[in-house]
C-alpha cells in the first residue's frame, strides 16, 4: 500500500507542476531545488535528480534559455553554479502550490490525530533511508524547504547527525 500511495502521489505532483508550468522532465524538481539552494553546480543538480552530467547540462541550457536560470562563476573561476532569476523563482512557487494541492487533497482523508501520527512515522523513515551516498538534495528536490526547514527537516538533522 506504501509504494502504491508513494507511486500514485508521484505520479499526480508530477502532474500537476507539469501542467501549471507547462513543461515536462525534470524541470520543477529543478527550479524547487535550485530555489532552496541557490549556487549549487550542475553535477550537484545532476546528482539530485538522477540525470547524467550532460542530461543535466541540457536541463540548464534549456531553463536559461527561458531565462528560469543563470549560471554564475563560483567561489573559483573554475566553477559554475546556478541560480534562479526572478522568473524562476515565480514558477518556482507555482510548483510548489500545485504540489501542495496534491498532498492537501491526500491529507484531507485523515483526522489530525492519524496525520500527526503519519508525520512521525514518515520523519523516522526518511531518517532511516539517509546514506552518504545520496546527498540530501535528492530527497529535498521538490520540497517546500520554506516550511520544512524553519521547523525540523528530517533529511537535513539526520545528515548532520550522521556526517556533519
Amino acid at each position: 500500500m506504501l509504494g502504491a500511495l508513494a507511486m500514485v502521489l508521484a505520479d499526480d505532483m508530477r502532474e500537476a507542476v507539469d501542467e501549471a508550468l507547462r513543461t515536462t522532465g525534470e524541470t520543477a524538481a529543478a527550479l524547487i531545488m535550485l530555489g532552496a539552494h541557490p549556487g549549487v553546480q550542475i553535477g550537484e543538480l545532476a546528482r539530485a535528480l538522477r540525470l547524467t552530467h550532460s542530461g543535466a547540462v541540457r536541463l540548464v541550457d534549456r531553463l536559461q534559455k527561458e531565462e528560469l536560470v543563470r549560471r554564475e562563476v563560483g567561489q573559483d573561476s573554475r566553477t559554475v553554479v546556478l541560480r534562479l532569476t526572478r522568473e524562476g523563482a515565480k514558477r518556482r512557487l507555482v510548483a510548489l502550490r500545485q504540489r501542495d494541492r496534491v498532498l492537501e487533497r491526500a491529507l484531507a482523508h485523515l483526522s489530525d490525530a492519524e496525520a500527526d501520527v503519519l508525520g512521525r512515522c514518515l520523519d523516522k523513515m526518511l531518517r532511516g533511508l539517509l546514506t552518504k551516498k545520496e546527498h540530501g538534495y535528492r530527497y529535498c528536490r521538490m520540497c517546500d524547504e520554506d516550511t520544512c526547514v524553519p521547523q525540523h527537516c528530517p533529511v537535513e538533522e539526520r545528515w548532520e547527525e550522521l556526517f556533519g
